[in-house]
């Protein structure tokens, strides 16, 4: 997930020294900053190319203009690397100089940023990583989605197809940290079920578009696929695919976006079956909360834990809500983590 789904421009107003970033002006005026503190926060995305990874910039977003949020937060320094790791580092280290209290990092490697990590923490400056990992324990960790969400997909996965069938992978990014945890969970499920046969794995970069482009191909290469399983961010660009090509729909997991739900919805009289997890995509609102806790005094956990809810077809039918976005992702918020956004405050970010 690591992830999903997410084509705008973050940001506002340029900040010359780092290429790219841009600062969002929440409730920090002298006013607010008289009756406590007002913090500088930065985010550090790595890939940005799909839906999700727009919708996770905009809970932060949205987390931030809530009005008992918005006086603790001075500006948002927003910077999206793309997938180079170096280019991350460089704007980590533009936002050590320019002084931010904190940093939320979703990062593009494992290990690569551990250093710039170590720096900002010797800096003062809390990082908190969420999306994708990181090994440093110089960091908080909000989970993330990687091996146990995995597999619970994959379970809710394979009791759909009763354990059985000739199946087609698509993953995320090839590389990527998530990617990798996800993949040894729902291929330590796939392993318990002799009846399931892998016909093909590709890598669909955890975006509809290129899933749809994906599928295409596979269709016209295989004649007896049986399922099709996503790693999420990708399912509707399957769904698509099969429309195209006037073939006989095939159960298809996903994550919990609004389109799959309203795509099983809209044809499941036609055979069309589905499983969805929620991707928590609240992670980077969790994240900015748990800095700006942090920047409070608090002392949360090293690993700040999320919730993978399973839905079959007829849950996610009922999730349906089709004046929302296709690319929403229904989990906007986590109430039980102090998370309360509405799709709506959610969206006013997304366009």
């Amino acid at each position: 997930m690591n992830r999903q789904i997410r084509r705008i421009a973050a940001g506002a107003i340029s900040i010359a020294a780092v290429v790219g970033v841009s600062a969002v002006m929440f409730g920090g005026t002298a006013a607010s900053a008289s009756a406590g503190k007002s913090w500088v926060i930065g985010i550090s995305n790595g890939y940005y190319g799909n839906a999700a990874r727009v919708q996770l910039e905009a809970e932060a977003k949205a987390y931030a203009a809530l009005p008992s949020v918005a006086p603790k937060i001075k500006k948002l320094v927003i910077n999206n690397a793309g997938v180079s790791v170096a280019a991350q580092i460089a704007a980590v280290d533009g936002m050590i100089a320019q002084h931010v209290n904190a940093i939320l990092l979703d990062s593009n490697s494992l290990t690569g940023l551990n250093a710039t990590i170590a720096a900002a923490r010797k800096a003062g400056i809390v990082v908190v990583a969420m999306n994708d990992q990181v090994s440093s324990m110089q960091a908080y960790q909000v989970q993330t989605v990687g091996q146990a969400f995995g597999a619970a997909e994959a379970q809710g996965f394979a009791t759909l197809i009763h354990g059985k069938g000739n199946i087609i992978v698509l993953r995320g990014l090839a590389g990527n940290a998530v990617d990798a945890a996800e993949a040894a969970g729902f291929n330590g499920v796939f392993t318990k079920y002799p009846g399931i046969k892998v016909l093909n794995v590709t890598y669909g970069q955890w975006d509809d578009a290129q899933a749809q482009q994906d599928m295409a191909s596979l269709l016209s290469r295989y004649s007896n696929i049986s399922a099709v399983y996503t790693e999420g961010g990708m399912e509707q660009g399957v769904v698509r695919a099969y429309v195209a090509a006037h073939k006989k729909f095939v159960p298809v997991s996903g994550t919990d976006e609004n389109g799959f739900a309203c795509q099983l919805k809209q044809y499941n009289s036609q055979g069309l079956q589905g499983v969805q997890i929620g991707s928590a995509l609240y992670a980077y609102a969790l994240a900015l909360k748990t800095a700006l806790d942090v920047l409070g005094g608090a002392h949360p956990a090293h690993l700040i834990p999320v919730s993978w809810v399973v839905w079959n077809t007829k849950q996610a039918i009922s999730h349906c809500v089709p004046a929302d976005s296709p690319s929403l992702f229904l989990g906007v918020s986590d109430p039980a983590d102090g998370i309360n956004l509405t799709a709506q405050e959610v969206e006013k970010y997304m366009h």
